[in-house]
């Protein structure tokens, strides 16, 4: 083989390589997340689907534990009587409030869990999502999921709303939370 033949021989595995490697790393970055936080909700909402699977109220608290900075929800979801809550209980209240949002997760998995999930859209730090039948969106930052709603209606506005009328239907005592989430 002379340098005359070599050279045109060696530009037709060159050229094929190259396009290759080019057509990989095009691949490589369709497999990345379209979004920021887009992981996040898809492994969320798969450990979320293992649970209903599982239908295990202590399964959806682990996995809302997991993704979730349920210890800021629980806070906020007391809203004007976060004030209230005694240092000595705060413990309490944490550990009781995700074994609620464990049950009522379970509960209502029916509605809220996703399987074949598709991102829908991404804008900040809302990701949409589709199964087909229902749109959820959920607001993501800090590599955690803050809330998630469906329909106009945001779970940690509801859980917010639904504590402090507890509350304040008992008074204003924040013992009327501890009797409801236990």
């Amino acid at each position: 083989m002379t340098a005359a033949t070599r050279g045109p021989q060696l530009s037709r595995l060159i050229l094929p390589a190259i396009i290759w490697i080019f057509a990989m790393l095009g691949f490589a970055a369709g497999v990345q997340a379209a979004c920021p936080g887009e992981n996040l909700v898809r492994s969320a909402a798969a450990c979320f689907a293992a649970a209903k699977r599982a239908n295990s109220a202590a399964a959806f608290s682990a996995a809302i534990s997991r993704y979730a900075d349920v210890n800021s929800l629980a806070l906020y979801a007391l809203g004007p009587y976060r004030k209230s809550l005694p240092a000595s209980r705060r413990a309490a209240y944490l550990s009781q409030t995700r074994a609620y949002m464990g049950r009522f997760m379970k509960k209502h998995a029916h509605r809220i869990v996703q399987t074949n999930l598709k991102v829908v859209s991404c804008s900040g730090d809302i990701i949409k999502t589709s199964n087909g039948e229902r749109e959820i969106s959920w607001r993501v930052s800090g590599g955690r999921i803050r809330d998630v709603g469906s329909g106009g209606i945001w779970l940690v506005v509801q859980m917010r709303s639904k504590f402090v009328g507890i509350i304040r239907r008992g008074g204003g005592n924040i013992q009327a939370i501890f009797d409801m989430i236990d």
